[in-house]
């Protein structure tokens, strides 16, 4: 062989070797930042088209990284929507449908879950009382700020559901600031944004620059807070190795279709959501032309973050990794969505949607197909001219409802109706079960108007209510099962109303409905009994308690209310045994333990009464009342030196309550030392000067 041959073949040879070596693996983030920004509908961001609205922040995502041009959610509701987005399942396999729904079961696992387990530092800051730890997102999160101030200018009530964009983020912030650079470890960070949620109240500048758009104005107002935080992820040194995902739980009617907020139709005003991606390995530009799905977004992070899924993980959605890599997209999947609020909440038809690429079938009374490539405000309905489309888009319903029949039987606990009530406040109503109605199983669009009356109308009376306005409230309450309209909310609110109006008989007729509505409503219960007791029939309260125990048997709360109806009657050995049964269904609660304690000091069992409270304050350090009770307890014990170390705690951690101060001056004055007492006894009366014992003590003093 020639030297030029030799050459050459030695040329091939190690070209084939280099093909034959595997390609080298594709860049993985380190870190994974989540923002959604509740209600965005996605054509008022600017890459979607908007050029009224300002989002150079958002813009600047989909320029450097990627956006799916078209993406949707399931439920045009915040917390279904989440958990979509947090499971990789649909609500049909869930069970999570409305902002009512209870928690997510422990044996789905939660993106946070599977990150914390990878090693992961988490930490998740919402602003809506609709993803408060008892919707279940707080699993996997070592951080979960939930807690909710007003801010200027908000309902003293409105204020405890929810808070202001800027706030969620400076505390996103601060735990990144806290917590170091790159050095520090992987990281997951969720900032939930609520602003562009109704009402719409943008702050300045955005309110005067979109004063007859606010709504607009508060995601001009959101994109800012997006830029904020992207800011801080690169003057910290993360930004080059996180992978950052702004999307959104729904949009906003704004007037489409009779619908002014969402939750009502499955439209894709209130469906389509913005999709921006931005992270290592993703080319800047990057176009997912295919539909994305908020379910699609869990094994997609993973994916991107070099992360298996676990075992156990079922998901129903597709990673998107190797498109967003510049590679090839998956095909055109099936979208599935859902309403269910007006069937859960009204008594009317629900609404299932699937989606097929272009087309779009809505199942009501009466169908709907749209095509939305000609057809994208959904204006003109094609379910009679393409009748054999749309029967077929109709069947292919059937396999999302086989995976709704599976949750079904797993029938998970009820929330609060503490967080209905709330919810109420936000505008949502909701409920157990399914409403009664004077016209069940109506088509929703021939009942927007009456839709949009209910919902303001218990709005208005939950508000009421709690502004003390009681007969206001029932007036607007009453106005509503008028109109033929009745649901569990309804009744509830109701009864509040008339038991703070003293009308005990009345309350408890309602609190009973509400209750059989409901029956896995403890709090529904719990207004039944305190309304029979207050009138006089408290065999009658007790009842509807073990009632209610039968139909909730692991419900803490309705054996602490039996223990306290028990002990005002001074039944306590029986109010014991209620304490005793309701220890193991809430293995965490302090105030259960407090209570159990001060019933035992009462029956002369100071050692029993101790050991309680100490579990008490053991549970909860940081609670003032608990501390309080312990030193009370081991005062009457005559552990004195013990129990001045409690109330000095209790003084600490709440200097403004005079009994703090006054237990602690008896406590030194028990002990021989007066001059210790006096300022703690001074500081009693000066708290509350109409403290009778304070003034007495330091008579003695003198």
């Amino acid at each position: 062989m020639t030297r030029r041959g030799r050459g050459t073949a030695a040329a091939l040879a190690l070209a084939l070797a280099a093909g034959c070596r595997a390609a080298p693996p594709p860049p993985t983030a380190r870190h994974l930042v989540l923002v959604t920004i509740d209600t965005l509908r996605a054509d008022r961001v600017g890459v979607y088209g908007n050029a009224d609205v300002a989002t150079p922040a958002l813009d600047g995502i989909a320029r450097e990284g990627a956006m799916a041009v078209e993406a949707m959610a399931h439920v045009p509701l915040t917390r279904p929507s989440h958990v979509n987005l947090f499971t990789g399942l649909l609500p049909t396999e869930t069970g999570i449908r409305d902002n009512v729904s209870p928690a997510v079961v422990p044996d789905t696992p939660l993106l946070a879950e599977v990150l914390k387990a990878a090693g992961f530092s988490t930490a998740a800051f919402v602003s809506s009382v609709v993803l408060e730890p008892s919707s279940g997102l707080n699993r996997g999160f070592d951080t979960y700020g939930a807690r909710f101030e007003g801010g200027a200018g908000d309902a003293r009530f409105l204020g405890t559901v929810q808070k202001k964009g800027d706030v969620a983020t400076q505390e996103a912030l601060d735990w990144l600031e806290k917590r170091g650079g790159p050095s520090a470890g992987r990281l997951f960070l969720w900032l939930h944004l609520y602003d562009p949620h109704d009402p719409y109240e943008p702050p300045e500048p955005y309110a005067s620059r979109y004063a007859s758009r606010p709504y607009d104005g508060e995601v001009a107002f959101s994109d800012a807070l997006v830029g904020r935080l992207d800011a801080a992820l690169g003057r910290l040194g993360l930004r080059d190795h996180t992978l950052l995902l702004v999307t959104s739980d729904h949009g906003e009617g704004l007037g489409e279709h009779g619908e002014t907020l969402h939750g009502f139709f499955a439209y894709q005003s209130t469906l389509r959501v913005p999709f921006l991606m931005r992270g290592p390995g993703i080319p800047a530009g990057t176009r997912v032309r295919s539909t994305v799905r908020l379910v699609d977004v869990f094994p997609t992070v993973l994916d991107l973050l070099g992360l298996p899924a676990p075992p156990e993980a079922r998901v129903s959605g597709t990673s998107l990794a190797s498109v967003l890599r510049g590679g090839s997209g998956p095909a055109e999947p099936v979208t599935y969505a859902e309403s269910l609020v007006p069937l859960l909440h009204f008594g009317w038809s629900d609404l299932r949607v699937v989606r097929e690429g272009r087309w779009k079938y809505i199942q009501a009374p009466r169908p709907e197909l749209y095509d939305l490539a000609s057809d994208p405000g959904e204006r003109q309905n094609l379910a009679s001219r393409e009748a054999a489309r749309a029967a077929a888009m109709r069947q292919g319903l059937g396999r999302f409802l086989d995976g709704e029949r599976e949750a079904s039987a797993r029938q998970p606990a009820a929330v609060s109706t503490d967080l209905i009530e709330k919810l109420g406040a936000l505008g949502y109503v909701g409920g157990g079960a399914p409403a009664r109605t004077a016209t069940p199983g109506a088509d929703p669009k021939d009942k927007v108007e009456e839709f949009r009356f209910a919902n303001e109308a218990i709005r208005e009376g939950l508000l009421r209510l709690h502004a003390k306005d009681y007969p206001g409230s029932v007036a607007r309450l009453k106005a509503v099962l008028r109109r033929g309209i009745s649901s569990f909310e309804v009744h509830f609110y109701l009864a509040r109303a008339l038991r703070g109006l003293r009308r005990f008989a009345e309350a408890a007729g309602h609190f009973e409905e509400a209750a059989r509505r409901a029956p896995a409503h403890g709090q529904a219960w719990e207004g039944l009994a305190d309304s029979r007791a207050a009138s006089g029939d408290t065999e009658g309260a007790l009842l509807a308690l073990r009632r209610g125990q039968q139909a909730l048997p692991r419900d803490a709360g309705l054996r602490v209310a039996e223990a306290r109806l028990l002990r005002g009657l001074g039944r306590r050995p029986e109010a014991r045994a209620a304490y005793e049964a309701a220890l193991p269904l809430a293995p965490n609660n302090a105030r259960l333990r407090t209570q159990l304690g001060e019933l035992l000091r009462d029956m002369d069992a100071p050692e029993d009464a101790i050991r309680r409270q100490r579990e008490a304050v053991e549970l909860e350090p940081t609670s003032a009342s608990a501390w309080n009770s312990l030193g009370m307890t081991l005062g009457g014990a005559g552990r004195l030196p013990e129990a001045e170390k409690c109330f000095r705690e209790a003084l600490r951690l709440d200097p403004s309550d005079h009994r703090h101060a006054y237990n602690l001056g008896f406590a030194l004055v028990r002990q021989g030392r007066p001059a210790e007492a006096r300022p703690f006894l001074e500081k009693a009366l000066e708290l509350n000067p109409r403290f009778t014992p304070a003034r007495e003590q330091l008579a003695r003093l003198r």
